[in-house]
């Protein structure tokens, strides 16, 4: 009895981790600021919070320890050096890079990576739930003709992504979903605003990682190849 306990507690931990979602949001105003969530914690990444300097800091143990610290990464740098003036072997190119470089194979080798790279980013897009996406952009530099060229390149890249978020992407709050893109023929500086915030589930990575196995072991596959096997 006690052994079905513990394998139904391990089985409702696993649901609740499947169940737990993973968040990221990416925001620029002036400064980048990068924010990590998992459950309810959420972590600023960047900008990093600033280390408060305390006297404690330069006690003669953390400096002694900083000091070993140091001389570790030398010898570490030292041996580094020293592995690459020794004469290595003549390493063989993957498939996958021999055919990139070869001028018949490598219109074929893109496209192959390309479908490849399409499945990868499709089913990730249709586990990933789009909370926010802001991007607002006033164009304008030091020339008339240049901010139209500039305007025209954005506006085809806004169409681009709201099109991508349309068909690939859960948006959750559609009427929080808007890319604006303006020119300023008057203004000598581009001045954007984006707002970007995306969650996953962590069990939606497993069956994400479980589909895409076939598509990862062609390319470890590739990779692992040399041209004498290829």
């Amino acid at each position: 009895m006690i052994a079905l306990y513990i394998i139904g507690g391990i089985l409702l931990f696993l649901l609740l981790l499947c169940l737990l979602p993973v968040g990221i949001r990416i925001k620029y105003d002036n400064e980048f600021f990068l924010y990590v969530s998992v459950g309810f914690f959420k972590f600023k990444l960047i900008p990093a919070k600033k280390k408060k300097i305390r006297v404690s800091d330069y006690s003669k143990k953390k400096l002694d320890r900083q000091k070993r610290r140091q001389l570790k990464k030398e010898e570490k740098k030292e041996k580094k050096n020293k592995k690459q003036t020794e004469p290595q072997k003549e390493k063989k190119d993957s498939v996958l890079v021999s055919r990139l470089k070869d001028i018949d194979t490598a219109p074929d080798m893109i496209d192959q990576l390309y479908d490849m790279l399409m499945i990868v980013s499709d089913k990730f897009a249709k586990r990933l739930t789009v909370k926010v996406f802001q991007l607002d952009a006033i164009i304008g530099s030091d020339n008339a003709a240049k901010t139209a060229v500039i305007y025209g390149g954005a506006c085809s890249l806004a169409g681009c992504i709201s099109a991508f978020l349309d068909q690939h992407m859960n948006l959750k709050k559609r009427n929080e979903a808007s890319v604006r893109i303006s020119p300023d023929f008057l203004s000598e500086k581009t001045l954007v605003y984006a707002d970007a915030s995306m969650t996953v589930r962590i069990g939606g990575m497993f069956t994400f990682l479980f589909e895409i196995r076939k598509v990862i072991s062609e390319i470890y596959k590739l990779l692992q190849e040399d041209t004498q096997n290829g």
